[in-house]
């Protein structure tokens, strides 16, 4: 399958986001060997109990050696992880000045809701560390479009994946809404599944043929879009 995947290399790049350290090496590895792949360096809110100064300079080492790391992710919050929120916070926090510090577009996890009559706790953690969103994506959206446009509005980018496939009407909603200018496309391959069905990045023909139906574009102006600010996002 990897090899099928890759050998679209000529009209594809992979942005491929990590969870861990081991994940971070392993796509490090594989962006050495192809050049249509990108590393993105992720510490995924999952392995919070797990982190530490060295783990944190062990990152900071490996984008120096690595020219293909374009973005840090998966970073962010999650209200099933064993850890309490403030820690996943300040876990957060330490990755974001990573990235800024570098110069790297953050990709963020976010599923945490923010209660009533309070900020977001993500936006409250981003706002401290950076000015605008410029070099931030919120992957695998799927949340209303009023937290969509808190997103846009400090300049954001907001990525659908497979999920938008199940045709859940608030995520259709914002897949709908969102500004050609900020809007990506992924498959979050292989961790979302359709129909209990696995998932490849050969599946994101599928999530290109849904959001033109449903922002009423044609594929292939779509597609263009779509990379032109991949391009600026992740300076590729």
């Amino acid at each position: 399958m990897r090899e099928e995947i890759f050998s679209l290399a000529k009209n594809h790049c992979f942005i491929d986001s990590s969870i861990d350290w081991d994940s971070s090496a392993a796509s490090m590895e594989l962006s050495q060997k192809y050049q249509c792949v990108y590393s993105s360096l992720g510490f995924h809110p999952f392995n919070g109990e797990n982190f530490s100064s060295t783990v944190l300079n062990n990152y900071d080492a490996a984008i120096a050696q690595n020219k293909k790391v374009v973005a840090i992710g998966e970073i962010g919050l999650d209200y099933k992880a064993n850890v309490p929120l403030e820690k996943q916070k300040d876990i957060f926090g330490e990755f974001v000045r990573l990235a800024v510090k570098n110069d790297l577009a953050v990709i963020i996890h976010n599923r945490f809701l923010a209660q009533e009559g309070k900020k977001h706790p993500i936006l409250d953690t981003l706002d401290r560390f950076v000015k605008t969103y410029g070099k931030v994506v919120f992957h695998c959206f799927s949340y209303s479009s009023s937290f969509m446009n808190e997103i846009i509005d400090r300049g954001g980018y907001v990525s659908f994946s497979l999920n938008i496939l199940r045709n859940k009407s608030e995520i259709v909603t914002s897949l709908k809404q969102c500004p050609l200018d900020n809007l990506l496309l992924e498959t979050d391959s292989p961790y979302m599944k359709i129909k209990d069905k696995s998932s490849t990045p050969l599946d994101i023909q599928k999530v290109y043929a849904f959001t033109a139906a449903i922002k009423g574009i044609d594929e292939g102006t779509l597609k263009e879009r779509v990379y032109s600010n991949v391009k600026r996002l992740f300076a590729i």
